[in-house]
């Protein structure tokens, strides 16, 4: 029997046909199966690895609450704030705050606050030049009596054309010269206002008129309460050149909030006198020291009692004042204190191109001057408003 089964194993084998797969490919077949198995082994440890840890996250969340911010790959500190949005409605600021910003009206520029006071904000008003002259305006260049532009007023002679725009701070003004004889006009937005005079008026002709009206060279115009007990007031440079009604309500209607912005002051004082406090800061436009003012300071022991009837006449108050600005000194006098006594003192600053300033005015000032010049130290960059401090901070008591 066993013969018989070896004998047709054998005649079988012989009789087979030739293997489809050769030695080695039947061991590179098991080579790759034994590759496949261990890629599979190795793809089920990370998934239960990733199973595993997603278990641990959310066991971590369950037991801490509320999930925590991620740390951003942006430092938030570095982006740029978003603007704050444009007030509606005037709201009362800090002190030696502005709270509005230029804007034109008709052919009158109102710039931006130039100078804040404890009482009031005050800016210039100019006339817009026209990027080609009119006929009738290259004829004025000839002859300046005539008018630049329909409703503005005539230029006399030698008399600076311009006016200013005051906005009191509320309960820091009482419109005394605007109730004697001024005529109540309405406003766009419906308030009330109270017309004192306007380019077609007749201007007082008596010397005492014009005096009890306000002093020479400040025409009162035009005041209306612009919210509150807040008023706003618009006066100019001289009887012959006070816009018409239309334009001066059109400068009224003109006015808007904006955010409030505390006024900077480009230097810092080490030695201001015990009692003295801040009065005004401006960018020098209001003093006059034969160099360009840049930015300057009024400190007083006696502030004004308010209300006040009209912006401040600051040669007439018991002020000192600490300016900044350029000079073209130059190098070879770097670094010179120039004083006449107690009245004023002037430093070169180490560059010969700036300088700060002193002046005693109508004070009774015990403490040396020129310690108080040498005291004022330059802060930021005289060029950059924007890199001052605030004045209110620095003058702090």
């Amino acid at each position: 029997m066993e013969q018989d089964l070896h004998t047709l194993l054998t005649s079988v084998r012989d009789d087979a046909p030739p293997p489809r797969l050769s030695v080695d490919d039947i061991t590179a077949a098991g080579r790759h199966l034994v590759r496949r198995r261990r890629r599979l082994t190795l793809l089920s440890s990370v998934g239960g690895g990733a199973v595993t840890a997603i278990a641990a996250v959310t066991a971590v969340l369950m037991l801490t609450g509320a999930p925590r911010a991620l740390t951003p790959a942006v430092d938030p500190s570095g982006l740029a704030s978003p603007a704050k949005p444009v007030p509606t409605a005037f709201a009362e600021a800090a002190a030696f705050s502005t709270t509005y910003q230029g804007y034109k009206a008709g052919p009158y520029q109102v710039d931006d606050p130039d100078v804040v006071t404890n009482a009031y904000q005050q800016s210039t008003i100019v006339t817009v030049p026209r990027a080609e002259p009119t006929p009738s305006e290259s004829a004025e260049a000839a002859d300046p009596v005539q008018s630049a532009a329909p409703g503005v007023p005539a230029k006399a002679k030698g008399v600076p054309a311009g006016g200013l725009l005051v906005v009191y701070r509320p309960g820091a003004f009482a419109p005394a010269l605007f109730e004697k004889g001024g005529e109540k006009v309405q406003l766009r937005d419906g308030g009330a206002g109270l017309l004192a005079y306007a380019g077609s008026m007749n201007a007082p002709t008596t010397p005492g008129d014009r005096a009890f009206i306000g002093r020479a060279s400040l025409v009162p115009a035009l005041a209306w309460q612009y919210t509150g007990d807040a008023w706003a007031a618009i006066y100019w440079s001289a009887w012959e050149n006070v816009p018409d009604r239309e334009h001066l309500l059109a400068i009224a209607d003109g006015l808007v909030p904006s955010v409030p912005r505390q006024f900077p002051v480009a230097f810092q004082s080490a030695t201001v006198p015990r009692g003295y406090q801040l009065l005004s800061v401006s960018y020098g436009g209001d003093v006059f020291t034969g160099d360009e003012v840049v930015s300057a300071a009024r400190l007083t022991a006696k502030p004004p009692a308010l209300p006040i009837y009209q912006p401040y006449i600051f040669e007439d108050l018991p002020v000192l004042t600490l300016a900044a600005g350029r000079t073209d000194a130059g190098p070879k006098l770097a670094g010179r204190l120039d004083c006449e006594g107690q009245i004023r003192c002037t430093k070169v600053a180490d560059t010969g191109t700036t300088y700060v300033y002193a002046e005693a005015g109508n004070t009774k000032l015990t403490a040396p001057l020129t310690q108080m010049t040498l005291g004022i130290k330059l802060e930021g960059d005289l060029g950059d408003s924007g890199s001052w401090p605030p004045a209110a901070k620095v003058f702090a008591n």
